[in-house]
């Protein structure tokens, strides 16, 4: 996706200037306000289309979206780059946008409106108390004080929530809310990768989850690991059954060498079930449709 020139960006989007481009103590900085049309410029052509009439953009963030200790545990480091976003807090919601390592638009998108919020916790990372019970933390939230601060002035304190209760997913193409684990949209019929493809893929073709989910990098150290793993197992099995000295007995490696594969398959599948509760369209270009 083309990002809008930084100077366009005010021009197309409703931004209030005097929240965006400040401290926390309220002066304005220029440097901010550069900071601040960096981050939306890839985003202006997908929020032209999701704001609604009279929503005005606080304040956007570049973030971690919540992972799990499982996904920590199995990806390392990996993790802060696999699974950045950008948040961008307006007068009535936060807009999460999962990105690529570089911070661009994935098409894929969801929503906190703050009357599912129950509290939060504002810093370097942002934990949300939803009112369905539910609580998740944004990791490395860029101006994450600042961030809590608007929330927490925002938030009403109504115990009137919508029926999501929290974070939900919504579609791209047409702005409707989308049913968990219902992977079309209920407006537009926008399908979306599913859990189902994505463990046949994982446990078919080495590498096939990730491919599946557009986690390419991912993918090919995956294929790599995986290819090798089958080599060497099945070069143990041919040397053992054509009676090769150099293999016979060994047993224990071939079993040390079909349990990795095995673990590394079920690692595989389990973040490939990961990704698509992100709900990705598979049309990676399609026209957006208004909502009314």
């Amino acid at each position: 996706m083309s990002k809008v020139p930084r100077e366009d960006v005010l021009r197309h989007l409703p931004i209030r200037g005097r929240e965006a481009f400040t401290t926390l103590g309220g002066k304005f900085r220029e440097r901010i306000k550069r900071r601040q049309l960096n981050i939306l410029r890839s985003f202006v052509p997908v929020l032209k289309h999701v704001l609604e009439p009279d929503e005005e953009i606080l304040l956007s963030a570049r973030a971690i979206s919540p992972v799990t200790v499982l996904e920590e545990l199995t990806t390392g480091w990996l993790i802060f780059f696999i699974r950045r976003c950008v948040l961008v807090v307006t007068n009535r919601r936060i807009l999460h946008f999962p990105t690529t390592p570089g911070f661009t638009p994935r098409n894929s998108m969801s929503q906190i409106r703050f009357t599912d919020i129950e509290s939060l916790k504002g810093g370097r990372k942002i934990k949300f108390r939803y009112k369905s019970g539910r609580g998740e933390t944004f990791h490395r939230v860029l101006n994450g004080k600042k961030l809590g601060r608007i929330l927490s002035a925002h938030m009403t304190g109504s115990s009137a929530s919508t029926q999501y209760r929290g974070r939900h997913a919504v579609c791209p193409k047409c702005n409707s809310a989308l049913v968990e684990a219902r992977y079309q949209c209920p407006r537009c019929r926008l399908e979306f990768k599913n859990p189902r493809t994505a463990r046949f893929l994982s446990i078919l073709f080495p590498g096939g989850g990730y491919f599946y989910t557009r986690h390419i990098f991912l993918g090919l150290a995956d294929a790599i690991v995986e290819i090798s793993l089958i080599v060497f197992l099945l070069l143990f099995l041919l040397g053992h059954f054509s009676g090769d000295p150099r293999f016979q007995g060994g047993w224990p490696v071939a079993a040390i060498l079909s349990a990795v594969l095995l673990l590394e398959k079920l690692v595989t599948i389990y973040h490939a079930n990961v990704f698509v509760r992100e709900y990705i369209p598979v049309e990676k270009t399609f026209r957006r449709i208004s909502r009314g």
